[in-house]
């Protein structure tokens, strides 16, 4: 593959999440978080990648897609009971997030690299973790039992997302060159499911329209401020650049300018897109500011454009 000629597009959000948000395990009476360890000791909580990914699956389930309902084999062993069914071409999300369908012990499986892929959503600094107190009660007070407590780690924490975007979404030909591929798995889809996919894709993702995973009751949706959107031929290290000054409680300009020193930026061959959801974005540095309708049209209009037009 060359990558110069592979259509990128990298998305990094800086959002606000607060409350019990893809809870860790149960230890003993307390719901915890998940959370790291930075190297000088700051506590940072995250939202984990498959947790991301789980919530935008239900959000395309909800706007009539199929997904995957994964595989039962009752024969095989334990470790291999269960597996994706790995028809990205009928359940969208094997096609945008990937699949491996196992053979067996010792035989190759087939699988599906995601086109789309995400980083954890990891506070960008020290935060506080508190614990909510809460109880169980019983469903009938005929029974006499008593109330059962509870505690709920919490945190109110502004974090970044990143997310990479490969131009395959909708084209399984590298699917069907493995051995034990579906025989009837189209090379790919027509541009216009591709492009239908791609759009309810970005549009779930920036607006954002997708809940997240939850242990208790509370209501997880992501609160966002700002998002960088770059356009380009292969990987760029574009994520640094997206940063928030917490004392001028606005989006970093210092670490704007930065990306302009990126040569693809330089020579022209990389567009960069900022939304603004919070009015946080006070000097863009020449980064051009746009609505999540027009930038949502520019990535479709680059992804989608033939190579003898660009």
């Amino acid at each position: 593959m060359n990558n110069s000629k592979t259509k990128t597009v990298q998305v990094s959000i800086l959002t606000r999440i607060y409350g019990n948000v893809n809870a860790d395990e149960v230890i003993g009476t307390r719901v915890t978080l998940k959370k790291m360890y930075s190297t000088t000791g700051e506590v940072l909580p995250f939202v984990s990648a498959r947790a991301i990914k789980y919530s935008i699956r239900q959000a395309l389930k909800e706007r009539g897609y199929e997904v995957d309902p994964f595989v039962e084999d009752p024969k095989a062993t334990e470790a291999l009971r269960l597996r994706d069914s790995g028809r990205p071409d009928k359940y969208i999300d094997n096609d945008l997030f990937g699949y491996m369908v196992t053979m067996g012990r010792r035989e190759q499986a087939v699988r599906r690299q995601a086109p789309i892929s995400f980083s954890y959503l990891k506070a960008l600094k020290d935060t506080s973790i508190v614990t909510e107190f809460a109880a169980r009660f019983p469903r009938s007070l005929e029974t006499g039992s008593n109330p059962v407590p509870f505690e709920v780690e919490v945190a109110d924490f502004l974090g970044k997302l990143n997310c990479l975007i490969y131009d395959y979404i909708g084209d399984f030909s590298g699917d069907k060159r493995q051995p034990g591929a579906p025989a009837d798995l189209p090379e790919r889809l027509p541009d216009g499911e591709r492009k239908r996919r791609l759009r309810d894709f970005l549009e779930i993702l920036l607006t954002p329209a997708y809940v997240l995973p939850r242990r208790t009751n509370s209501l997880n949706l992501p609160e966002y401020y700002a998002s960088l959107v770059t356009l380009s031929h292969g990987p760029l290290p574009i994520y640094q650049y997206l940063d928030y000054d917490f004392e001028e409680e606005m989006v970093d300009p210092d670490k704007l300018e930065g990306i302009k020193n990126l040569r693809p930026f330089a020579d022209g061959t990389c567009r960069a897109f900022l939304i603004d959801y919070k009015g946080v974005v006070k000097d863009s540095r020449g980064i051009k500011v746009s609505s999540l309708n027009e930038v949502i049209d520019e990535i479709l209009n680059f992804y989608f454009k033939s190579e003898k037009e660009t």
